[in-house]
């Protein structure tokens, strides 16, 4: 064997050592986060669609909401859908994002629902995030927050002179 086959033979032996290793090393001090099914994602897919459905029993089971028990949650979630006259559209998860036992997912949201100011419905498109925890290796939805075109658009009165 000449000075070249010996030099490509070390380099290869070398790459193999070296992505044998680093393979292991990422393995035990990067171990992969535990996951819990159903997903962060699959939790507000599943919420939303129990909540455009008005099924708020469904939707309690996707929800953490530690200061009601279901049977109070369904009435109250009944009585805010008809004194506001709210129906879910549709919607489109756009995102999740995990950090340890909380995650973050946006959703674009289509929802007619009563104007607080003028009483007529209005229907919006708007963003929302809605925040989860894990509470006994499952995901629950503990809040939800419009951050885009969250109102209505006012329209602007013009002052005669």
């Amino acid at each position: 064997m000449n000075r070249k086959h010996v030099t490509i033979l070390l380099i290869i032996i070398f790459a193999f050592a070296v992505s044998s290793c680093a393979d292991k090393t990422i393995t035990e001090t990067n171990p992969e986060r535990p996951t819990y099914k159903p997903s962060p994602t699959e939790v507000v897919g599943s919420f939303l669609k129990a909540l455009k459905e008005e099924n708020f029993e469904k939707a309690h089971d996707y929800a953490y909401v530690p200061g009601s028990d279901k049977e109070g949650y369904i009435i109250q979630m009944r009585n805010l859908y008809k004194e506001n006259q709210i129906k879910i559209n549709s919607y489109r998860i756009l995102g999740t994002q995990i950090f340890g036992p909380s995650a973050t997912v946006v959703v674009e949201l289509d929802s007619t629902f009563k104007s607080p100011s003028t009483g007529k419905l209005v229907t919006l498109v708007q963003k929302s995030k809605y925040g989860l925890g894990l509470f006994d290796k499952k995901w629950k939805v503990t809040s939800g927050d419009c951050f885009e075109n969250c109102l209505e658009e006012v329209p602007e009165i013009e002052i005669a002179d």
